[in-house]
């Protein structure tokens, strides 16, 4: 290539001297050796055109190839999105127990790696849930074996939301299942087996209570607005579940039917609607999901000690045992449910924004509020103001724990936090109310409704955000956040009611006809 070049500049100094020299005696040959260089120059200017056509046509197809190998992987994500029926999603937290979380078994108070998506399509009455599938010897799941769920997780019974309890029956609570010799009266039914639980296993469930302000761990006292007892650690000890949400309050006696009936109008959970004042500490009723915590026993539990479950899944299921929250050798399982999950669109988000705010809009934001069960994300209110009105003020627990959630139409963009509500008062008898912020999130909302992203501890911990649209209009979103580090975990599961009323284009109003007068005419000169 330097010698073309060196090659080219001689040339043009040869081509230079000949038109300086016109019209002398040597011309003819001067004129051979200019034509020979325009030759030569024009097949190296062809060449190297033919070597960038062929360069820009390699280049193309390789964009073609790499667009084409795009819009197929797109499609067929897209594909997946579009069969994934979005059931829930759970994460564990351990009590010293040897359930593998995705790291060994080991026996630790270790949580979930990651929260895993349910898979198994609910039955309408809520009143199972799967809590652990086999693994092989190296970890990994093994999907030839049975299922395990917890039987009896049934509300049917609870039928007044005034004592915030409601008792579980015929549970099994002792880490094994297998005497089957007490029959249930109705036998065998759509999820339930033949046999139950002893009397004597009972389990208490903490539920919506109305009127309570309180849902957090921190214990009633002074700096504490509600009065009724508080739902501190040391009392969730004597509970198998905390649960809220649809099919927590039903009528009917569970061992007659197992079908999804009974279902009261009751408010069911915390902090989905205003209050007189407009403020979001009143309970609704979430129609379609149930969130919460619920405690199984799976510690060092042989299959053989377990008693055969309902034949749901492929190779069946066996029945598991029931835990006390907090207690050795158990498992809290923090998850959200739902039936009637938000249908999939390829076009969801404006699908929404047309329900929500019209066709004519260029966007908007879903607005949820709503209430989580939490573990290990306390905090009181801090005053940094350092302000000197401060001195002497007193801090009081007003309500939580709280979740606020929006999802961006234009961008699927979806941002919340949990959150707890306090009130400072002066040497003036001034109030302030102050949001405390216990966690952040953020994700992106997918076509399927569901929604993925990440968490963040108010003390700059990272976590995972998982969450999902129910209803086909999106009117209510369930959710969990669990914690990156296994050892010092935190996390919680939540429901939240959206706060957006559905469109309603303004009526068409048709002017009223105006008055108008005629010419006066001689009624002589009529035909």
């Amino acid at each position: 290539m330097k010698n073309n070049k060196f090659i080219k500049f001689s040339l043009t100094v040869a081509c230079a001297a000949v038109l300086a020299a016109c019209g002398s005696s040597g011309g003819s040959n001067n004129a051979a050796a200019e034509e020979a260089a325009k030759q030569q120059a024009a097949q190296q200017a062809a060449q190297q055109a033919a070597q960038q056509a062929a360069a820009e046509k390699a280049a193309a197809e390789k964009a073609a190839a790499e667009k084409a190998a795009a819009e197929k992987a797109a499609a067929a994500a897209e594909a997946a999105v579009a069969k994934t029926i979005d059931v829930g999603a759970k994460f564990v937290k351990k009590a010293q127990s040897n359930l593998n979380v995705g790291e060994g078994v080991e026996t630790n108070s270790k949580s979930s790696v990651a929260p895993t998506n349910m898979t198994v399509e609910l039955h309408p009455s809520l009143d199972t849930i799967v809590v652990a599938v086999p693994l092989n010897a190296d970890g990994s799941v093994n999907t030839q074996a049975k299922q395990a769920y917890l039987e009896d997780f049934d509300f049917r019974g609870n039928d007044a939301n005034t004592s915030g309890e409601h008792v579980l029956k015929h549970i099994y609570m002792n880490g094994t299942t297998k005497d089957t010799s007490r029959g249930r009266v109705d036998g065998e039914s759509a999820t339930k087996t033949a046999s139950m639980g002893e009397n004597d296993t009972d389990g208490k469930a903490y539920v919506y209570e109305e009127n309570r302000l309180n849902y957090t761990h921190k214990a009633e006292g002074k700096n504490v607005v509600d009065t009724k007892d508080a739902r501190t650690d040391e009392r969730l000890r004597s509970s198998v579940a905390e649960v809220y949400g649809h099919r927590t309050f039903v009528a009917g006696n569970s061992e007659e039917k197992n079908i999804a009936d009974g279902d009261t109008v009751l408010a069911n959970a915390p902090f989905t609607a205003k209050d007189a004042d407009g403020k979001y500490t009143a309970g609704s009723k979430l129609n379609y999901v149930q969130y919460g915590r619920v405690t199984s026993k799976l510690h060092a539990v042989q299959e053989a000690d377990l008693k055969d479950g309902k034949d749901v899944a492929q190779y069946g299921t066996k029945v598991a045992s029931y835990g006390l929250h907090g207690q050795d050798g158990t498992e809290d399982n923090y998850f959200y449910r739902g039936v009637n999950n938000t249908p999939y669109s390829a076009t969801l988000a404006s699908d929404l924004k047309n329900v929500y705010f019209g066709s004519e809009a260029a966007a908007g934001k879903l607005h949820y509020q709503g209430h989580a069960v939490t573990y290990n994300l306390e905090k009181d209110y801090e005053d940094k103001s350092g302000l000197p009105n401060a001195l002497g003020a007193e801090y009081a627990l007003v309500s939580g724990t709280h979740v606020a959630a929006d999802i961006d139409l234009a961008s699927k963009n979806v941002t919340g936090n949990l959150y707890n509500v306090w009130t400072e008062t002066n040497t003036q008898q001034q109030v302030k109310e102050h949001n405390v912020e216990l966690a952040k999130f953020n994700g992106t909302l997918a076509n399927n409704g569901s929604i993925s992203g990440s968490a963040t501890k108010h003390n700059g911990d990272e976590g995972v955000l998982k969450a999902s649209l129910y209803g086909a209009q999106a009117q209510e979103l369930g959710g969990v956040i669990s914690s990156n580090d296994t050892s010092n975990n935190w996390g919680a599961s939540f429901g939240a009611k959206v706060q957006n009323t559905p469109f309603v284009a303004p009526p068409v109003v048709t002017p009223a006809p105006v008055p108008a007068w005629g010419e006066s005419t001689d009624a002589n000169n009529a035909k």
